[in-house]
């Protein structure tokens, strides 16, 4: 998904790409791409994986693998490369189709390049402003 049509964000700003429903109630001082009306258009099966790519210079700038190791996926104009960063997230720290959830960077923010240390289940999603447990 091309993130270029959100523009630049301002320090502290967040993006969020979701299904219209979503990005319906995404506050002002966040900005958004609506990926339509038809529900979760971002994959979801097992394993899952994003990957956060600079197109201008072909780079990996971040990922995350859960529900399982994604190691080996190729990505276009860079090649193939490990969604996993550092310890993979345990089994227990996944998304749910039938329980209200978000997969989040707890604290708020942090990047440690550790997934299994940066990522937690939130019960509350918090679209366009700080994460939260």
């Amino acid at each position: 998904i091309d993130l270029g049509v959100a523009g630049s964000l301002a320090a502290g700003q967040y993006l969020v790409l979701g299904a219209t429903g979503v990005v319906a109630i995404v506050p002002s001082t966040a900005k958004s791409i609506d990926l339509g009306s038809s529900g979760n258009l971002i994959e979801n099966g097992s394993p899952d994986g994003v990957a956060l790519v600079d197109t201008n210079t072909n780079k990996l700038v971040d990922a995350l693998s859960y529900e399982g190791a994604m190691t080996a996926v190729t990505l276009p104009g860079i090649g193939v490369v490990s969604l996993v960063e550092g310890t993979l997230l345990p089994a227990t720290v996944a998304d749910s189709n039938t329980v209200q959830g978000s997969l989040c960077r707890l604290p708020n923010g942090t990047d440690t390049n550790d997934a299994a240390s940066d990522w937690k289940l939130a019960s509350t999603p918090t679209p366009g402003t700080a994460n939260a447990p």
